[in-house]
């Protein structure tokens, strides 16, 4: 064995090595990190292959009931630009791996960094007490466009809508009938129950949905919503899950009320929603304030509601009249609808916010609140009476919310009112959701 004599290296030839063995870990260390951004940039970069999350979306159903279909809505902040046309939203299931397609609406720039807010909707089919993990993302793949179906459509323009879906036809349209008719409101004028029905529901003399309407006592006749004629705000979106009018301006005669009207429309769902606000901009004296009214023509035989403590009572209309005059219809009844029982149809209400708070959280004034069946001519209605007929102070800052879900169905064969209890039992009681950031 040859042992080879380690020279010594000079001051000066060991601070050179020194400094290349320096530069190598400098080098070996810079390059680590530029594979690890690379890796990570791929993984963030949308393209067919791979999605940019956005969040967790954490779903839990609250109250041991089957879910076949309920949407999902919440709202998130992002930099992404939805407006882009190749820019699709979709919430994967952790546990299944299946793909939902998203819509998005209510887009807002908040100014800042590009940053914008949106709000998000999806269908999803839930197990009682079941909880899911979904990851919502950005995709470019068009195989959830192809793979999702919707029934619903919309036709028309601006304030001349009709929304449809398997279940119904709802007609927004002005109509020379009457004169109510022909203002341009937006507002329901029409509804054609389908599910093997096609019955219409009509108003003669006016549209089917009034509320909400008001009247100053120095008029002689009260106004509706129904008489707005070309709301200084109207918004329309429409997509794959939702149509969604946003009207606003002062209410018809009655500048002292701002007036937010706001219809959602589903798609695969027998029902639609709509949400109405009153704020009062400058006090005022009213003797007649009311909500959630929907007015027909002579076609209903029966009358069902909830009242608050779960009693379900279920009349023909000509028999209710002792029995309200005893115990009025709560204003907070948690639902009511109309039916006829030779042919089977039924139309209904299902009231899931009731909010009367004014600007400091104190109540918003209100006279004998209850909610009444009534007729008129050959017309039949519901309404909730927030002000009956009684001059009452209502000053600025007042305001009355609402949110209702409005039901076409069939009366049951054993049960006749069980598909408006199940939906209501649903709607207001929806499945809880959660949005987390990313792991």
């Amino acid at each position: 064995m040859v042992r080879v004599k380690k020279q010594k290296l000079s001051r000066k030839d060991a601070k050179a090595q020194r400094f290349r063995k320096e530069r190598l870990c400098v080098f070996s260390a810079s390059l680590r990190l530029c594979v690890r951004s690379f890796f990570c940039l791929m993984m963030i970069r949308p393209s067919h292959g791979q999605n940019l999350e956005l969040a967790r979306v954490a779903l839990t159903e609250p109250i041991a009931l089957a879910r076949a279909i309920e949407y999902v809505e919440f709202e998130l902040q992002s930099k992404v630009d939805f407006s882009k046309a190749n820019t699709t939203l979709i919430v994967v299931d952790e546990a299944s791996g299946e793909s939902i397609l998203c819509q998005v609406f209510d887009r807002k720039d908040l100014g800042k960094d590009g940053l914008s807010s949106c709000s998000i909707i999806f269908p999803v089919s839930m197990r009682a007490h079941e909880t899911k993990t979904l990851r919502l993302k950005v995709s470019q793949s068009e195989d959830v466009h192809r793979q999702s179906t919707s029934d619903l459509s919309m036709s028309g323009a601006g304030l001349e809508l009709r929304v449809a879906n398997k279940y119904f036809v709802a007609d927004l349209t002005r109509s020379d009938q009457a004169e109510p008719k022909s203002l341009a409101s937006g507002q329901m004028r029409e509804l054609l129950i389908k599910m093997g029905f096609n019955q219409l529901l009509t108003n003669a003399e006016d549209r089917i949905h009034w509320a909400p309407n008001f009247k100053r006592p120095e008029l002689e006749f009260y106004t509706t919503i129904a008489h707005w004629n070309n709301p200084a705000l109207n918004l329309v979106e429409q997509g794959q899950h939702l149509v969604r009018t946003v009207r606003q301006d002062l209410a018809p005669d009655h500048p002292e009320i701002l007036l937010t009207a706001v219809y959602k429309f589903y798609a695969n769902v027998p029902y639609f929603k709509f949400y109405s606000g009153m704020e009062m901009v400058a006090d005022v004296w009213l003797e007649l304030l009311r909500n959630d009214e929907m007015t027909t023509d002579s076609m209903f035989s029966y009358v069902a509601f909830e009242r608050p403590n779960g009693e379900i009572i279920d009349v023909r209309l000509e028999e209710r009249h002792g029995l309200l005059k005893q115990q009025p219809i709560e204003a907070d009844a948690p639902w009511l609808c109309f039916y006829n029982i030779d042919k089977g149809f039924a139309f209904g209400s299902i009231r899931l916010k009731y909010d009367y708070t004014n600007q400091y959280g104190a109540q918003s004034p209100t006279y004998l609140p209850h909610t009444q069946i009534g007729e008129w001519l050959d017309r039949r209605y519901w309404n909730r009476r927030l002000i009956h007929d009684h001059r009452t102070f209502v000053p600025k800052g007042s305001r009355y919310v609402e949110e209702n879900a409005y039901l076409v169905f069939q009366i049951g064969a054993r049960d006749r009112l069980e598909e408006i209890k199940n939906r209501a039992r649903q709607l207001q009681n929806p499945i809880r959701v959660s949005v987390l950031p990313v792991l």
